[in-house]
Parts: structure tokens; sequence; C-alpha cells
């Protein structure tokens, strides 16, 4: 007899016939119990004719006979149930190594998403740190130039107006970038 092997949910197999393979059980021990109560009663009488020898001759050829069929009934049964204990540990194990394999996948997407969107953060943020800085240079150069006689007092303010105009406005984005 074989054994089915199970399907994995979602693999779009049918799942085994589960009633099918009880009555193939059930059938395969009743003619188990039947060989091994036929060698029992075969004992029986081997050892009730045991003064008759043309008798206990036969009913020892009809041992010799059945005794193969006994020692490969009983060795099905005991190799079927630690082969089955160990077919169901793996299969449990295959399982759960599965399943964690889909959770480490899942985890590990989720944590390059998180690592794509910190870079790209990471990257607004430098680029408004750049902003910034540029416009605080251009509010110090203008602030820190010296005075020309041939530059008239309104182009001077109206140059360092621009420039603090361009740091308020950098200003503004970096701490609207801040508080989102």
């Amino acid at each position: 007899m074989t054994r089915e092997p199970m399907q994995e949910e979602g693999s779009g197999g049918s799942p085994p016939d589960v009633t099918m393979s009880r009555f193939r059980e059930r059938v395969a021990a009743f003619i188990a119990l039947l060989v091994i109560l036929a060698a029992l009663a075969m004992m029986v009488l081997a050892f009730r004719y045991i003064g008759d020898d043309d008798r206990f001759a036969r009913a020892k050829d009809l041992l010799l006979i059945i005794n193969p069929v006994l020692g490969v009934v009983i060795g099905y049964y005991f190799n079927k149930v630690s082969t089955e204990a160990r077919a169901e540990g793996a299969e449990s194990a295959a399982r759960s190594a599965l399943a964690d394999a889909r959770r480490a996948a899942e985890s590990r997407d989720r944590a390059e998403d998180r690592a794509r969107g910190a870079r790209a953060e990471a990257e607004e943020t430098g680029r408004r740190l750049d902003d910034l800085s540029h416009a605080a240079d251009g509010v110090v150069a203008q602030s820190h130039a010296p005075r020309s006689a041939a530059l008239a007092a309104g182009e001077k303010g109206q140059s360092l107006e621009n420039a603090l105009r361009e740091l308020e406005a950098a200003l503004a984005r970096a701490r609207r970038d801040r508080t989102v």
C-alpha cells in the first residue's frame, strides 16, 4: 500500500480523499489480523500434533509457508508507524520553515520600503539644508560687503532685502518639512 502525499494548502491540487484512505487502512488491518490469527491457529494445531509425526510435519510445513507472510505483515505495520511519524514530523518542519521564510521575506520587504522612504527623506532634508545654507551665505555676504561709494544706498538695501527673503523662505520650507 502506498501512502498518498499530503497536498499543501493553496497548491491548487485536491486534498487526499480521507474516506478512501481510512477504508484502505481498515482493509489492511483486517487482512493483517486475519494472517496473524491464522498463524496463531496453525501454531496451536502444531503443538496439538506433537505426538503424531505425519500431522506435525504437515502443520510445520504450513507454518513455514505462513511465517514469511506473517513477517511481512508485522514488518509493514512496525515500519509504517515509525515512517509515518517521521514523515509527519518532516512535513510539519517543512511547513514551519516555509511560514518562517514567508514572514522573513515580508519583513525584509517592509524594511526595504522603510529604508527607501528614509533615504528619500534624507535626500530631501539635504536639499532643504543646502537651500538654507545658500540663503544664509547670501545674507552673510550682503551684510559684510564693503560699502562702496559707487553703490547707492538703495541698491545695497535691495540686495540685502532679497537675501533676507530667500533666507526666510528657506527657513519656512525647513520648518514645514520638520513638522510633516
